[in-house]
């Protein structure tokens, strides 16, 4: 299982946003909500959690876009990595942190959220970024829970393992950087490779772009117009899925 490294922890530049939303507590996590559509977008986050303002930036213009309600709890129970921290004090806290935070954890929590708003919405999709990409497979792959979620996006995955490939339910995007040693080319090709033949999967491919790319960008002109793109894409992925 390949799981956070050093580009993990890189916040990507300096972002600023008005977040549009509101912070509830739902299924026993506390989540920021945004939007007021009859159906829902669940996004799963990195280990910036659910507070880190570039994730809300996109949650609003998710919810803006598509015209659905937007969900992202806090998988991480208010301890998620601080975005402000040096890239030193980040790596030297990753090790610690994420033994407190494994994902097994993680998708216990989430069975339990997507069990209790699965009633109130009219569909459920759901996103994951890195490490909340785990969370969207295990979703679409669980034996009852995966009828309750109607389609799945990973950008930048992080822990997938090839044996899941085979398990996939539901359609999924794959939204993929061009150097990502958390999901690898050998894997990438064996997820494509399984799925073909379904037609579930439809992977996407972001020329110059590096692990993280969607949600911690660089400053450079070409990454932000690749991130601008894959949000674009995921919006496109959620309306013909809605």
């Amino acid at each position: 299982m390949s799981g956070p490294g050093p580009c993990c922890v890189d916040p990507g530049a300096k972002q600023s946003h008005t977040v549009q939303g509101t912070e509830e507590t739902t299924g026993g996590l506390k989540t920021y909500k945004t939007g007021e559509g009859k159906s829902a977008i669940v996004i799963f986050t990195d280990i910036f959690g659910f507070s880190f303002i570039n994730t809300r930036k996109i949650a609003d213009t998710f919810a803006q876009s598509t015209g659905t309600t937007v969900l992202v709890p806090d998988l991480f129970e208010g301890d998620s990595l601080d975005p402000n921290a040096s890239r030193s004090e980040l790596l030297e806290k990753l090790p610690t942190w994420l033994p407190k935070h494994p994902v097994d954890k993680a998708c216990l929590a989430i069975d339990k959220y997507i069990s209790t708003i699965k009633g109130h919405y009219d569909s459920i999709q759901v996103i994951g970024y890195c490490y909340g990409a785990k969370l969207v497979v295990h979703l679409i792959i669980h034996p009852e829970l995966s009828s309750a979620v109607k389609a799945g996006a990973v950008a930048h995955p992080t822990f997938l393992v090839n044996e899941e490939a085979e398990q996939i339910k539901r359609p999924i995007l794959f939204q993929c950087a061009e150097v990502d040693e958390r999901f690898p080319p050998d894997m990438r090709q064996h997820f494509e490779k399984t799925l073909s033949p379904t037609g579930l999967a439809t992977f996407i491919d972001y020329p110059g772009t590096i692990h993280g790319f969607v949600i911690r960008p660089g400053d450079s002109p070409e990454t932000i117009q690749q991130r601008d793109k894959a949000v674009q894409d995921a919006i496109q992925f959620f309306k013909k899925n809605l």
